[in-house]
């Protein structure tokens, strides 16, 4: 089973390397890719910490990352895959004014593949005008995104362990939500993981 990961630079670093590493373990075959990135070529991540008593995140280099696939061929071939990925940071800023990232979220909620959307990722939904009667869960910040893009905001007083899913779309405010959130997309990929 093959899913595929958008990504760019200053990607959220827990956001990248969680689900890739967690997906792996789990036998998928991830495929990160970022336009106009050939695989082989850097992204730079960040790791936005959220600090008490701040009134917003901090941003400290993350990891280094290599992207594995090229952007063209993923797109021109997005029937091979099961589910789509889309963290958050700093790239969905940037990437929400790009029509071919626009096109791939556009393709998996057309499609009703399972998408998964964590904390700033939902700007690229809201961009891509696919929230319209839907409901998600975003970074707080992204409220306005949300539902100016027609969607309705679920508003999670902690971060931790809390996951929305309306069909097809899974979201979650932040990283500290990943494991809930990666726990909810596999459901939808069809997965099932025995604990003995």
């Amino acid at each position: 089973m093959k899913v595929l990961l958008l990504a760019g630079d200053f990607i959220e670093d827990y956001e990248l390397y969680a689900p890739l590493q967690a997906l792996e373990m789990l036998g998928l075959d991830v495929h990160i890719v970022c336009p106009d990135k050939k695989p082989g070529e850097m992204i730079q991540t960040a790791l936005h910490i959220l600090e008490p008593g701040r009134q917003t995140y901090s941003e400290r280099p993350g990891h280094p990352f290599d992207i594995t696939h090229d952007w063209d061929e993923c797109a021109a071939n997005l029937g091979q895959y099961a589910g789509l990925i889309v963290p958050g940071g700093r790239f969905p800023e940037y990437q929400r004014y790009d029509k071919r990232v626009l096109d791939v979220i556009r393709y998996f909620v057309e499609k009703d593949l399972p998408l998964a959307a964590l904390c700033h990722g939902l700007q690229l939904l809201a961009a891509a005008d696919v929230l319209k009667g839907r409901s998600c869960s975003a970074f707080p910040m992204c409220k306005l995104d949300v539902e100016a893009a027609g969607g309705k905001y679920i508003d999670f007083e902690a971060f931790s362990k809390n996951v929305h899913v309306d069909g097809n779309i899974v979201s979650a405010p932040a990283y500290p939500a990943i494991g809930v959130w990666l726990g909810a997309f596999i459901k939808l990929l069809g997965i099932k993981v025995q604990v003995p």
